[in-house]
């Protein structure tokens, strides 16, 4: 009796020292942010058919100009789907480097801009009241530009390392992001989204309280610091690429050149708001989008 209690101990003890391995989570681990990126590049691309969607109910209702896929958008469709693609790309290899998820940021951003856009002005212009919740989106939809923007400029920031160029960038950085975060949240609680050209329209979520000239100075300032960030981004790379040597200055070569022409096309857009040029605005910044990916 005491031989079997033994054995059964034996035993016993044996199964307690064995050791649990729980080889599934390490996997999900290493898995799961390569799901995500793909997951988030699904839905950039899905967004882009969603506003072809969007744009061909617009030419049904008559109304052809509201459109947001045309011939002189084809560089944010370009940028959308390489800014998608290489992100998830690189989020799906390296997830601790920030680039990687900040150009899936900024592909979706994009997306997300074009598809608010049409969503609103088919909801509130075209067929009043033929979409769920579009006022609710009609202050947003102003301000995704500003986000997207502020994504490029810290792609550029924080090229090719994943880190700022010294610690003494974060104030600058921690400026840049409030400041993108202040504007959308002003253009959510703007009390008229779709002034001038529909003052009528208005926004269930705006804040009455707030003066319009306050609003419209903290945006002024806001757009201002999000594409000085984006000139100042450039800078950054250029001088990263001055410094660099072997390897990784062949890398930076053509980024710091398209960082270059990326001001350069800011600066474009820049004067044609100063002259209301809608159209050359809208191509400029497209040239942003495109070069910054």
């Amino acid at each position: 009796m005491m031989l079997g209690g033994d054995d059964a101990g034996g035993e016993l003890g044996t199964a307690k020292a064995t050791p649990v391995t729980f080889s599934a989570r390490p996997a999900w681990r290493r898995w799961w942010p390569a799901g995500l990126a793909w997951v988030l590049w699904a839905l950039a691309t899905f967004g882009l058919a969603a506003t072809a969607w969007l744009d061909h109910l617009l030419r049904q209702a008559g109304r052809p100009e509201l459109t947001s896929l045309h011939a002189s958008t084809v560089p944010s469709v370009v940028a959308v789907v390489s800014a998608a693609t290489v992100g998830a790309v690189l989020a799906a290899r390296r997830p601790r480097h920030p680039v990687g998820w900040l150009l899936l940021g900024l592909g979706l951003l994009l997306t997300l801009d074009s598809l608010a856009y049409g969503y609103v002005r088919y909801g509130l212009v075209a067929r009043p009241g033929a979409l769920p919740a579009a006022s609710y989106l009609a202050g947003f939809s102003n301000g995704i530009v500003i986000t997207w923007l502020s994504c490029a400029g810290f792609v550029l920031l924080l090229t090719p390392t994943g880190s700022l160029p010294s610690p003494h960038w974060r104030w600058w950085a921690r400026a840049a992001a409030t400041a993108a975060v202040v504007y959308l949240l002003g253009s959510v609680v703007d009390p008229a989204p779709l002034d001038p050209e529909y003052p009528t329209v208005g926004n269930p979520l705006a804040i009455q309280a707030l003066p319009s000239p306050l609003l419209l100075a903290a945006g002024a300032a806001c757009a201002i610091i999000v594409l000085a960030a984006l000139v100042v981004g450039a800078g950054s790379l250029v001088g990263r690429f001055r410094r660099a040597r072997g390897v990784e200055r062949q890398q930076l070569r053509w980024l710091a050149l398209a960082a270059a022409l990326a001001s350069v096309a800011l600066l474009i857009a820049v004067a044609a708001v100063v002259t209301s040029n809608d159209e050359l605005v809208l191509a400029a910044l497209s040239s942003c989008g495109q070069l910054t990916r």
